[in-house]
């Protein structure tokens, strides 16, 4: 990863599970003490973590899941997941995300297997969200379900970058926004339909007007667009066009402004999340 690693993403699969998960039990507790294992009262998602509550109160250490296998489903079908192990995220030091090795059971033979691909940098690891995502990427609030995303997903790229979905700005704007809208980017989603128009491995620059990221323009990068919640608001250039040129963007995205001027598309007013991508 270079030097600007919070900023330069190598877009990676749409590495988020897909069945939309709730907790229905845990099958093996685990333990609160050597040698003894209490009732489990709640299981939670906060932020990034599961959170589970034994029966007289008390919080269990997140080492202390290491082990412990949770029974899920989407209400019909079911599925047990192992958590293998738990770290917290090197790339945000306040503790705010906790990252999970996590292994399903293969149904055929038995053996548990890793449900996350390889990330950039090589880790297999993820972690829940609460909330639900369409198939045209749009996230839902939830207080009962929620998705769990790899480390290789835009989904768990954006909340690492510090767009949060959980959190606030110090005005009190929530940063739920700003997470759809930088899911939007990862995927170069202009249309805001759930479709990418990007290739894995594509470095980006990712900036915005809020100090969560900042605009260091790597050499080689030029401006690419602004983004809300509901994909590009403005394109001064496609980001990889033999992808997607920019005709071709007009023809399935209409609405979408094309600004070729990038100071009049970067200065966009409603901008969420702002990009830069490889000059051809």
């Amino acid at each position: 990863m270079s030097p600007h690693r919070t900023r330069l993403a190598d877009i990676g699969r749409y590495a988020t599970i897909a069945v939309v998960l709730a907790i229905f039990s845990i099958a093996v507790a685990p333990p609160v003490e050597a040698g003894t294992r209490q009732a489990i009262r709640s299981i939670s998602v906060i932020g990034t973590r599961f959170e589970v509550t034994t029966g007289d109160g008390h919080i269990v250490p997140q080492d202390d899941l290491v082990g412990a296998i949770l029974t899920l489903g989407d209400g019909k079908d079911r599925m047990p997941l192992r958590i293998d192990a738990v770290e917290a995220d090197p790339r945000n030091p306040d503790g705010a995300i906790m990252l999970y090795t996590m292994s399903s059971r293969d149904a055929a033979t038995g053996e548990w297997r890793n449900i996350c691909e390889p990330d950039i940098e090589g880790r297999r690891m993820g972690f829940p969200l609460a909330g639900t995502w369409t198939q045209d990427g749009r996230h839902l609030p939830s207080d009962t379900t929620f998705s769990i995303t790899c480390t290789g997903g835009a989904q768990a790229k954006c909340a690492r970058f510090g767009y949060r979905p959980w959190e606030k700005l110090p005005d009190g704007t929530p940063l739920w926004d700003h997470h759809q809208a930088c899911t939007r980017m990862i995927r170069a989603d202009y249309c805001g339909d759930g479709v990418g128009h990007t290739r894995n491995g594509t470095p980006i620059v990712i900036y915005d007007r809020n100090g969560i990221q900042q605009d260091e323009a790597a050499p080689g990068m030029a401006f690419e667009a602004a983004w809300g919640t509901d994909g590009a608001l403005c394109v001064s250039r496609t980001r990889i066009p033999d992808v997607l040129t920019m005709e071709g963007l007009a023809a399935i995205c209409p609405v979408v402004r094309q600004m070729p001027q990038a100071a009049a598309c970067e200065s966009h007013a409603g901008a969420l999340i702002l990009n830069r991508s490889i000059e051809p």
